[in-house]
């Protein structure tokens, strides 16, 4: 992955964790902003999938499409998507 790469995914990632900030606790954010900050993009994705599963928080279509658009981009395999399937929609 190049710089201009990681920025974008990077960025994609940071106005994601705003989008779902009031949904995420605060030590989930801290993680995840942590593992962007240390170029672990895919780690971050996780653990934001992960901590949305975990609590089976509501997520939107677009929000879920824009996860799964992200995983499918860095290929993580399918761990998103199988937390991501916990997570009602609102």
């Amino acid at each position: 992955m190049d710089v201009s790469d990681y920025e974008e995914i990077a960025g994609r990632l940071r106005g994601l964790l705003i989008r779902l900030g009031d949904r995420l606790r605060g030590e989930d954010q801290t993680w995840i902003l942590d593992f962007i900050d240390a170029n672990e993009l895919g780690l971050a994705l996780e653990q934001m999938a992960d901590a949305l599963g975990d609590e089976l928080t509501p997520v939107s279509v677009e929000e879920r499409e824009d996860m799964l658009s992200l995983a499918d981009s860095m290929a993580v395999g399918d761990r998103v998507g199988r937390a991501l399937a916990l997570c009602p929609r609102p």
